[in-house]
């Protein structure tokens, strides 16, 4: 199969994947991300600063190159929500593809959950996939979610939250003030809130056995930057691996112990913690403090990472896609 690349260009990283696809499972090639911060500050202005602008065009344009040596057959680059609600945006894509020829798909919330789903079931054989599951990605700007009963989708959607905005609006001590996170988790609650008006009465955190025999709970599934940096902080991982962050496990108690280890610390101390990356220290605050408002408000006891997702998902809707176009092409009188 011809190599395909995946581009994530999200609110605060930029990610590229390039693989192949076999017996619907990615083979994975090549993967490489950088934090460019493209929707800072868009919580007040709704404009994406020239200088992260720069920044971002720059990745791409390492990407672009990579891909060319790569030998890559299909390419597709999706942006979420740093592109969904700025203004000069298109100036954004405009610019991307004059210097990079990597034309940008601006896709919905709605979508991208989908994309996310796709992902992250095809890093599990048929039958390992839990009875029922909740499936969050904190981006920067958003926070995509579904809820499934096996492997089917039920509901999904997007929030009007991320690490990014909640960050900008919330932090403003050095350490952390208990009035600041007092705050954010107020802020964190009234979505919650809105969340369990659409799936609250499917979720069951607690194993129940039935009359067959067949014990069924609820799993909490984390996806992308935040969970995957709270899986490397707790490996204490020094240089980042994917096959060890993948369905790692977190109890709850010990994100508590990690939120207090890390809200005693001011920026410049957690910087240095083992397995967080420097350019993540001020987000992973709001970061792993949705994660337990999450938690505790569903009565979820575990987190179970998921090192797959929106990039996967990209790789093979692209590949669905040419199939399909290839299936018209045949049958065309």
């Amino acid at each position: 199969m011809p190599l395909s690349a995946a581009i994530d260009i999200g609110s605060n990283t930029i990610r590229l994947l390039i693989g192949n696809v076999r017996d619907n499972k990615i083979e994975h090639v090549f993967y490489e991300r950088k934090i460019t911060r493209l929707a800072e500050g868009i919580s007040q202005s709704k404009i994406l600063k020239d200088e992260h602008i720069e920044a971002s065009i720059a990745v791409l344009k390492e990407f672009s190159s990579i891909i060319q040596r790569q030998g890559v057959k299909a390419i597709r680059a999706v942006a979420t929500s740093a592109l969904r609600e700025t203004y000069n945006s298109e100036i954004f894509i405009r610019k991307v593809f004059a210097d990079t020829g990597i034309s940008i798909e601006v896709i919905s919330g709605e979508k991208e959950a989908e994309l996310i789903l796709k992902g992250i079931l095809s890093s599990f054989p048929d039958l390992s996939f839990p009875d029922s599951s909740l499936i969050i990605d904190i981006g920067g700007g958003s926070t995509e979610w579904i809820f499934c009963k096996g492997r089917y989708p039920i509901d999904m959607g997007s929030l009007p939250i991320g690490v990014v905005k909640l960050h900008e609006n919330f932090i403003k001590t050095d350490p952390i003030s208990e009035a600041n996170i007092s705050e954010l988790s107020r802020e964190i609650l009234t979505f919650l809130e809105i969340l369990k008006k659409r799936i609250g009465h499917q979720v069951n955190p607690v194993r129940k056995s039935f009359s067959n025999g067949v014990n069924r709970k609820t799993c909490f599934i984390g996806t992308a930057g935040t969970f995957t940096t709270l899986a490397s902080i707790d490996l204490k991982l020094k240089t980042y691996s994917r096959e060890k962050i993948h369905l790692h496990g977190i109890p709850l108690s010990r994100l508590r112990d990690m939120s207090r280890r890390l809200l005693a610390l001011p920026l410049r101390e957690r910087k240095k913690v083992a397995g967080l990356e420097p350019e993540r220290a001020d987000l992973i605050i709001p970061g792993i403090q949705f994660t337990i408002n999450a938690m505790e408000f569903f009565k979820f006891d575990e987190l179970m990472v998921s090192d797959y997702g929106l990039l996967e998902g990209v790789l093979l809707d692209t590949l669905e896609e040419r199939n399909e176009k290839n299936i018209q092409e045949t049958h065309k009188p």
